[in-house]
């Protein structure tokens, strides 16, 4: 589901998206592809048919050559602090991913 995020947008600075992909009931396969801070796939928008950003497919993409059997991985690319709560409040997850640069936290 892709939630328009302008209100959002207008209270903080540039680096909030427009949209944002929330996965959490719909979604395709994708949606079961789990974080890494050091992941072996990467997203990309691509455009098809027109030129209208908002209409762009996000698609994953191999960052190297993937072994057989190795789990497929991307990094959700939360900055961190970004994350809010209704209250306004910073709301914080630690990330468990157990790479060896891991960040220790997805947002």
């Amino acid at each position: 589901m892709i939630q328009n995020m302008d209100k959002i947008d207008e209270q903080r600075s540039d680096s909030v998206p427009e949209f944002c992909i929330d996965a959490a009931s719909i979604g395709n396969v994708a949606r079961f592809i789990n974080h890494s801070c050091e992941p072996n796939l990467f997203i990309q928008c691509v455009l098809s048919a027109h030129q209208d950003i908002k209409l762009a497919r996000v698609m994953l993409f191999a960052a190297d050559s993937i072994p057989p059997l190795q789990e497929l991985t991307y990094d959700y690319g939360y900055a961190l602090d970004s994350v809010h709560g209704p209250d306004g409040k910073v709301k914080k997850m630690a990330c468990y991913c157990g790479a060896e640069g891991c960040r220790k936290r997805l947002f």
